[in-house]
């Protein structure tokens, strides 16, 4: 699920802005969450309230604050989400680098415009996802992409880190542990004994969960909440 602010002064604005949007998720088979705004100091009250945004399209002539003053406000609470501004002129271009925008679209916004800002937004929210954890395994430590994990299984105080080249990693620790360490929303523990990523799940089968390469991984307790939270998880990806 991908949340973008929409904030401009003109309701039309926002209504175009918006229809272009819902196309390109559609076409990209990308949920989103659109949210709108008739002015910054709305959605600067919002922020404070506790929203966060993956996606901020700002208007830059509007009412007392600009956008530019907007993002600046902005980027003192929130440094990583895409800042996309809207304008009628590229005369505040320059000031734009100040706030780190991805973006600037001139009115009247053409759908390919639209679509290579998002396509950008989009690139940029999948890098910000990947992270990388430290497990020490006979006193050297790896460094693991989160992303490559396909699953973990513990046995005997040993927790076993499959990754998706097929390398494993065998070091001594509770598989709880691991599973804090990683503290990713694409991790599902089915198992006492197992934690499962779900990028690399294609099926649940027979009290199982089928990985893409064939691989079952069992499901010890609450199979109806495990495939509701898989199919949840699709859905928000397709």
């Amino acid at each position: 699920m991908i949340k973008i602010g929409v904030c401009d002064d003109e309701s039309r604005e926002r209504e175009n802005l918006t229809a272009l949007i819902e196309a390109w998720g559609l076409s990209h088979r990308e949920a989103l969450d659109i949210h709108h705004f008739g002015s910054g100091e709305e959605l600067l009250a919002a922020i404070a309230l506790g929203e966060k945004f993956d996606v901020l399209f700002l208007d830059i002539y509007m009412g007392e604050k600009d956008g530019i003053t907007v993002a600046r406000e902005i980027r003192t609470i929130d440094k990583t989400c895409s800042i996309i501004f809207t304008t009628n002129s590229a005369d505040h271009a320059i000031e734009g680098f100040g706030v780190r925008a991805l973006h600037y679209l001139l009115k009247p916004i053409e759908s390919r415009a639209l679509e290579d800002a998002l396509d950008r937004a989009a690139t940029a929210r999948a890098s910000s996802r990947e992270r990388f954890i430290q497990v020490e395994m006979s006193h050297t430590q790896y460094r693991v992409a989160v992303g490559v994990i396909r699953f973990a299984e513990s046995r005997a105080r040993v927790v076993s880190v499959h990754t998706r080249s097929g390398g494993d990693i065998d070091y001594y620790d509770k598989l709880d542990n691991f599973e804090r360490l990683c503290d990713d929303e694409r991790f599902l523990r089915c198992h006492n004994s197992f934690l499962v990523n779900l990028d690399y799940v294609q099926a649940i089968v027979n009290g199982a969960i089928r990985l893409d390469t064939g691989e079952d991984i069992p499901i010890s307790k609450g199979i109806a909440g495990i495939k509701a939270r898989f199919a949840s998880y699709t859905a928000q990806r397709f």
